[in-house]
């Protein structure tokens, strides 16, 4: 039987208050920390390091309330930057931002910038932040450990993405890109699915927390990535979220 060797996610977007469509939560910070305790059990169980391929957190610049409480509640995970974690989306700035925070902490284990790989015991882990070209590395690396390209970039499938998504960002546009990858997680788009490009096994890792109605009826999901290369989704518990009445939502 195969081994579970990786826990994928990616899309938290953690905030001190709920989004409005969540704002019938007695206490959002206990809501968000219900779908993170899932996250850890699920990694302690198969004994298998967590992956997050970025938006940690919704704003770059979250208060220091926020911060603290992450240090204590988020499970320790390798991970690589979206858009939502970085000042103006710039790569550049990430010192300044509270995901740089937690890095510098030990709770996030930051994968750098493109181009940069992170050896763990069964797998290599191939980091590629918000604005990064997706492409092999030009490295020597172990060839007989699974090859993981963690990316955050719009990558969708007919049935999961928005009206009018650019083609460039289409799963069969991405095929030069994964070449050689044994299998890719993706962030940004949270609508997640499972797929393959070329021989490369891919996860579009959706969100994991629910934060607006049209995500309401989605059910999140973590990848598996077991040790021949395939994946698989185990999906959250959310029958104790709370939303509010779409008809009390003001636009």
């Amino acid at each position: 039987m195969a081994d579970v060797i990786s826990i994928l996610c990616a899309d938290l977007h953690l905030s001190l208050t709920a989004p409005v469509a969540r704002s019938a939560e007695p206490d959002w910070l206990e809501a968000q920390k219900r779908s993170l305790d899932q996250l850890r059990k699920i990694s302690d169980e198969q004994d298998a390091p967590i992956v997050c391929a970025g938006d940690i957190f919704d704003r770059w610049n979250s208060p220091v309330e926020l911060a603290n409480w992450a240090m204590d509640n988020l499970p320790l995970m390798y991970a690589i930057s979206g858009q939502h974690d970085l000042p103006m989306h710039n790569l550049e700035d990430i010192h300044r931002s509270v995901y740089w925070t937690l890095v510098k902490e030990g709770t996030i284990s930051d994968l750098g910038k493109s181009g940069n790989y992170t050896e763990l015991k069964d797998v290599v882990l191939f980091g590629f932040p918000w604005g990064s070209t997706v492409r092999m590395v030009e490295h020597d690396v172990p060839g007989d450990k699974m090859q993981l390209a963690v990316i955050h970039a719009y990558c969708w499938t007919t049935g999961h993405n928005y009206p009018g998504a650019p083609n460039e960002g289409k799963l069969t546009g991405w095929k030069s890109g994964l070449s050689g990858y044994d299998a890719a997680c993706f962030g940004d788009n949270h609508d997640g699915f499972l797929s393959k490009c070329g021989g490369t096994n891919v996860l579009n890792c959706g969100c994991l927390i629910r934060r607006k109605q049209d995500e309401r009826k989605y059910r999140p999901a973590v990848g598996l990535l077991f040790d021949d290369g395939h994946i698989e989704q185990e999906f959250l518990d959310c029958s104790e979220d709370k939303w509010l009445d779409p008809d009390d939502q003001v636009a």
